[in-house]
């Protein structure tokens, strides 16, 4: 009864698992806004004018505004071969208090293994 308890005690103690892992496809390109028009550029203009007639100074100032739109509806073509980038990324990543007590199992099962075998020869 001691062995096979000794035995199942070494198996669990040396039975471990694999994290798995999982690609994840990830978008190539992403656009957002493809239909909307908007204001490029925006410049303002003004014309002044300075005259006289007789002892009278005329100053006169118009002033406008343009607004040149950007046609942001129509997409370029880009010169170049489109191909799949696979990223690699690890699933289930154990956080440090994990790592530290999974540690601790396993010194604490190798201290329970030694004094079993001691226990067992004596």
């Amino acid at each position: 009864m001691k062995k096979i308890i000794l035995l199942l005690l070494i198996i669990i103690a040396f039975a471990g698992c694999k994290t798995k892992t999982v690609l994840v496809p990830v978008d190539k390109v992403k656009i957002e806004y493809r239909d909307r028009m908007r204001v490029d550029s925006v410049y303002n203009r003004d014309t002044v004018n300075i005259y006289m007639k007789n002892d009278t100074v005329y100053l006169q100032s118009v002033k406008w505004r343009e607004r040149f739109r950007l046609d942001t509806v129509s997409v370029v073509t880009v010169d170049s071969i489109p191909y799949t980038v696979e990223v690699v990324r690890e699933v289930n990543v154990l956080t440090k208090w994990q790592r530290w007590r999974l540690n601790a199992l396993n010194v604490l099962a190798l201290i329970i293994v030694v004094y079993l075998a001691i226990r067992i020869k004596l």
